[in-house]
């Protein structure tokens, strides 16, 4: 059988080839094996991969968000009639509207028949009564802020409150500016500025009770 020997350069050449070797050929194995050693040890100092798809990135902050609360925007309607003090308005959940400035509402577990302190809208039966009451519906809603004032109660018990919206805008100020209900001018923190808006309301007849005017 023909024996073989593995030289440097990787070929294979029969026992028999194998003869002394030129010094220059003794010069060029050494660099070749200095060259594959080269290689191997780069092999294995290499850089790891980088990550792929499957490491999942860190999150990203995510950017703060203000409270629903802080959101809600009151604009006035008129001079001298601001937004709702939540301080101090009491908060109640709306039972039911009796008519344009008569409503039933939730303070504390207790039923309160509740009276809008700066109005005076047009009885049930009355023209734009149903005007009256079908806006104080929509702008009430499910729930009411509650400002108290100089009287507390009327003659029939109902409480006397200025009325807001979850809004904070005033109730009692729309109703009036938009034609739908009197000024109320005996007394009230707010009643200069109600009775402007209705001098307004009727200078332009503006709403239900002065268009014809």
């Amino acid at each position: 059988m023909r024996r073989c020997a593995h030289n440097f350069g990787g070929t294979i050449a029969p026992e028999e080839d194998l003869r002394p070797v030129h010094p220059r050929r003794h010069l060029h194995l050494a660099i070749v094996t200095l060259l594959s050693l080269a290689a191997v040890v780069g092999c294995s100092t290499r850089s790891p991969a980088p990550a792929t798809n499957d490491t999942p990135a860190k999150a990203a902050a995510s950017p703060s968000v203000a409270p629903a609360a802080t959101l809600a925007v009151c604009s006035p309607l008129a001079e001298g009639v601001p937004c709702a003090d939540l301080g101090t308005a009491a908060r109640g959940r709306v039972i039911r509207i009796v008519d344009g400035d008569t409503l039933h509402v939730d303070l504390n577990g207790r039923d309160e028949t509740v009276r809008l302190y700066g109005i005076d809208a047009p009885e049930v039966g009355q023209p734009c009564a149903a005007d009256a009451t079908a806006r104080l519906r929509a702008m009430a809603g499910s729930d009411v802020l509650l400002r108290a004032d100089a009287r507390d109660r009327d003659r029939y018990g109902r409480l006397l409150r200025y009325v807001y919206a979850s809004s904070r805008s005033s109730i009692d100020a729309a109703l009036v500016r938009e034609g739908l209900a009197h000024a109320w001018r005996a007394d009230g923190a707010l009643r200069p500025a109600i009775i402007a808006l209705e001098d307004a309301a009727r200078a332009s007849g503006r709403g239900c009770l002065w268009k014809s005017m």
